[in-house]
Parts: structure tokens; sequence; C-alpha cells
């Protein structure tokens, strides 16, 4: 069905990462409120490096990469999948790959979504921890 939870996820996830290939690479800036409005307000990240962040601080350093990062850039989710699923939240998990100026680098993700009708695409991210 079309509004299942966990496909809503996974198109989420792609549709997010798509947003940050545009933002960050040089060229027309898509809507910022696609990727600002897909944060809950108490969203909090752990990076691959260990440190925990807040909405804010995300929300900050992705405008501040705004264009900056190179035209090679690519990013692809691999190995999508549902670990866990119940009422309007799931948790995903997926590989992160990134290619920049004949570099590839890879982050194990989960996140934890949450079904919202205010969302941009329905779904809003609660929680995400990446591990390279």
């Amino acid at each position: 069905m079309a509004d299942d939870l966990a496909e809503l996820a996974v198109r989420e996830v792609v549709a997010l990462h798509e947003f940050f290939t545009a933002w960050f690479r040089p060229g027309p800036a898509p809507d910022f409120q696609a990727c600002a409005g897909a944060f809950h307000p108490d969203f909090q990240m752990v990076t691959p490096d260990g440190r925990q962040l807040g909405r804010t601080e995300i929300i900050q350093g992705i405008q501040a990469l705004r264009g900056r990062l190179a035209a090679s850039l690519t990013i692809e989710i691999l190995e999508i999948r549902t670990l866990w699923q119940e009422g309007d939240a799931a948790l995903l998990a997926y590989i992160e790959q990134q290619y920049r100026e004949g570099r590839t680098t890879r982050r194990r993700s989960s996140a934890l979504l949450l079904r919202a009708a205010s969302a941009p695409r329905g779904i809003l991210w609660r929680h995400l921890q990446e591990t390279w």
C-alpha cells in the first residue's frame, strides 16, 4: 500500500540524501525546508566519530556547507532494510556511500523515523547514528 510506513521511511532516507547531494554541490539550491522540516524538534544524531549533535547544530552545519563540496559528490544508499516497526515508528539500517574527488567513504547508519503528516514527505527523523 502506498502509505506503508516502511516504504515511506525508505523513500525518506533516499530523498533526504538526494537533497544533501544537491545542497552540498555547487549549483541551484533546493528548497531547504525539505531538509529542515524532516527533522523532529528533538532530533539527535551521533556522528561517525562519536559526537552527539542536536537538531539546531545539525541544521546550522548543513546550512554552512551550502554549495561548498565538490561537484563530483555523489551519495548512494545501499542495503537499506527495516529492522523494527511498530505503530508510527520504524527503525531502518543502511549504508551511506559517498564519493567525492576520487575518494569513496561508507557509513553504516541506523535511523529511527516517525510518521508525521506535518513533515515534507510524511516522515520525521527522530534519531540517527552513523559509524565508519
